[in-house]
């Protein structure tokens, strides 16, 4: 039967390694992780350390991007995000409590581009009175769905295009030419001439009966 000291004695090597180990896999997840992963200084409003990301999909070196995080991301965060930005901030440093807090953001990459992200901004670690003190911050690229949304805009909207098509400017006078079949005096006509009508006024009705199934498909 083991003593106490030779359990302590056992137990204690296992603890550094398991400390080494988790410093290992942290690396590892910074340096191939497909998001962006930052620890920021809530304090002074610095980045701390920086995933791969920076380097794979905006181009910067992690020393440049650390340097551009000056007041929370200020010069390469898009004029029009930053008020979400830091709403999102100051709610989390509010109540770090809270799981996390999303947010749309676009990215200027090193080329003048804007990469879409969207943003998860969490409480890390808070001091003596629960302020908080570190945030960790990941970020999505989502590019491939922004640019999805925009060419499905241009798709619906050309569906729309042809819907108003066949309701107004094709309807319209496929409507007009039944009117006037119906005005035209059938009494007048040789046999020939009415087969010609008739054959004429169920072909437009036919047409008419297309462009309305078109329609209701392009509504549904």
């Amino acid at each position: 039967m083991l003593s106490a000291h030779a359990l302590v004695h056992i137990t204690l090597p296992y603890l550094p390694y398991m400390e080494l180990k988790k410093e290992a896999v942290l690396d590892k997840l910074f340096k191939i992780s497909p998001v962006s992963i930052n620890i920021v200084d809530l304090q002074s409003r610095q980045l701390i350390k920086a995933s791969s990301w920076v380097v794979n999909h905006i181009g910067y070196t992690e020393e440049e991007f650390i340097a551009l995080s000056h007041n929370l991301f200020e010069s390469i965060i898009h004029k029009e995000d930053r008020a979400n930005q830091l709403a999102a901030y100051h709610s989390l440093i509010e109540d770090p409590s809270q799981l996390f807090r999303e947010v749309f953001l676009r990215y200027l990459k090193k080329n003048g581009e804007y990469v879409p992200a969207v943003v998860r901004l969490s409480v890390l670690e808070v001091d003596e009175n629960n302020k908080p003190t570190t945030a960790l911050n990941t970020a999505l690229d989502i590019s491939e769905i922004v640019e999805l949304r925009r060419r499905l805009d241009v798709e619906l909207n050309k569906i729309r295009m042809i819907n108003y098509k066949n309701s107004h400017e094709l309807r319209g006078p496929v409507a007009t030419i039944l009117g006037l079949i119906q005005l035209i005096d059938y009494h007048g006509l040789g046999g020939a001439s009415m087969d010609i009508i008739t054959a004429l006024k169920e072909t437009v009705q036919k047409l008419d009966n297309v462009i309305a199934e078109i329609n209701q498909h392009a509504s549904e």
